[in-house]
């Protein structure tokens, strides 16, 4: 006696994305002369026997292996090819296994259902919907598309939004921007679509300066912002109510501000004259919802005083003194560097450089002194206006510093050692073979 037909394996349930082909298999041992059959379980349709194609479908097909598989194949699925699948044998009691296709549609948003551009009144209230069809079924977000926050009321504000409905409560001009309507259902890809919302107000106007002082023969600039929605006409009137245009006089320029809605106005007025220029300047604006103006008075001021020159200071005087006589001076021009032991210690913080008959000998911090001019909080600087006040030559009550030292010339000129001795403001050069007094 021949054994009965069974299932080898169960029919593997299948996910797949809408538009794509799949196919699922029913494996048959022992099928002998009985015959297998593909059943649309859901439908109640009977698809396919043994190798016929008993449906009308065209994107339906069946193949037979040869040996024990029996594959049914659907091609280009869609939503409604998803559900239960039966292989059935039929034997005297008829043996059935089942297999599940799932088809996953990407999200799909319904423009007859969702809202486009929106324009309102500012104080309004406002909903916004959004529509969208995928299976599983989408989820629906909202965002503005300038990533700052929503604001659902007065109080409450967040950077996104979760509901197929977007209510808005009193919107003000910050809430005019565009706003995307987000679906998702884990299906790529995500979709989306965007409303913008628009508030219209009248103009409003803010002024930095309202009174404006420049001298004569000056150029001046006046300035004011607007808010409006829709975008104002603006213009600068003088005080008798005349539009004022671009030229060789008046300059004038607009610039869009950080939101739409804002503009930045400047009017620049070039080479003041004493009757025509100076009064009532007006920045004006206009829109479908209303109008409004701001008023700059110009008046004439006193031209600034120039900076007064300061004349050269007693260091100067002495500094450069002291470069030309050392240049005229000394014989010969020593390499060197002089290395100096004083009958006091230099102040700390003051470094002596002197290279022998180049005439640039001067205290570094002194050299700080004469090129950034006097500086009356330094204490170096008020002893040396001190001494000067008291008298040059007068015997001064602060120790004074000797300094010695020794170079070997280059070569040629004055042999021996050189000796230098500086005695402020006398200076004097002492050689064995000669004696050069410098005043």
């Amino acid at each position: 006696m021949s054994e009965e037909p069974r299932f080898v394996e169960p029919i593997q349930n299948v996910t797949v994305a809408a538009g794509r082909d799949v196919k699922l298999s029913c494996v048959v041992d022992n099928l002998g002369t009985f015959k297998v059959a593909w059943i649309a379980f859901d439908k109640s349709a009977i698809l396919t026997v043994q190798e016929h194609v008993i449906t009308r479908n065209p994107r339906v097909n069946v193949t037979y292996d040869g040996h024990r598989t029996w594959t049914l194949h659907l091609s280009r699925v869609n939503a409604t090819d998803a559900g239960t699948y039966m292989c059935q044998v039929n034997t005297i009691v008829a043996k059935s296994q089942f297999g599940i296709l799932n088809v996953v549609v990407p999200p799909n948003i319904v423009d007859g259902k969702t809202s486009g551009d929106v324009m309102v009144q500012e104080g309004a209230n406002i909903t916004l919907e959004c529509s969208a069809t995928g299976t599983p079924m989408p989820t629906i977000t909202w965002r503005r598309e300038d990533h700052m926050k929503i604001n659902l009321n007065k109080t409450y504000r967040v950077m996104e939004h979760t509901g197929p409905k977007l209510h808005l409560a009193r919107v003000s001009r910050m809430d005019m921007a565009a706003y995307l309507c987000i679906a998702r259902n884990g299906v790529p890809p995500i979709v989306s679509k965007r409303m913008q919302v628009s508030v219209d107000f009248p103009p409003m106007m803010s002024i930095p300066h309202q009174l404006v002082g420049a001298p004569l023969g000056y150029s001046i600039t006046l300035e004011c912002t607007i808010e409006a929605h829709p975008p104002a006409l603006t213009y600068w009137t003088r005080g008798s109510g005349i539009m004022l245009h671009q030229g060789r006089k008046y300059y004038i320029m607009e610039r869009k501000g950080d939101v739409p809605y804002r503009t930045h106005m400047k009017l620049t007025i070039k080479s003041l004259k004493p009757d025509d220029d100076f009064g009532e300047y007006k920045c004006v604006a206009k829109n479908s919802r209303g109008e409004t103006e701001g008023v700059i008075k110009l008046y004439e001021t006193e031209p600034p005083t120039p900076a007064p020159t300061n004349p050269p200071s007693y260091l100067d005087k002495l500094f450069k003194d002291y470069q030309q006589k050392t240049t005229n001076s000394v014989v010969g021009k020593g390499e060197g560097k002089a290395t100096f032991v004083g009958l006091e210690e230099p102040r700390e913080g003051i470094e002596t450089d002197m290279s022998i008959g180049d005439g640039d000998f001067v205290e570094r911090n002194e050299l700080d002194h004469l090129e950034e001019g006097p500086h009356w909080d330094d204490d170096r600087q008020r002893e040396v206006e001190a001494r000067r006040e008291r008298g040059r030559h007068e015997q001064s009550e602060y120790p004074m510093t000797n300094y010695f030292g020794s170079a070997t010339p280059a070569g040629g000129g004055v042999g021996g050692c050189l000796k230098l001795q500086v005695l402020l403001p006398l200076l004097v050069l002492v050689q064995p073979s000669c004696l050069l007094l410098l005043l």
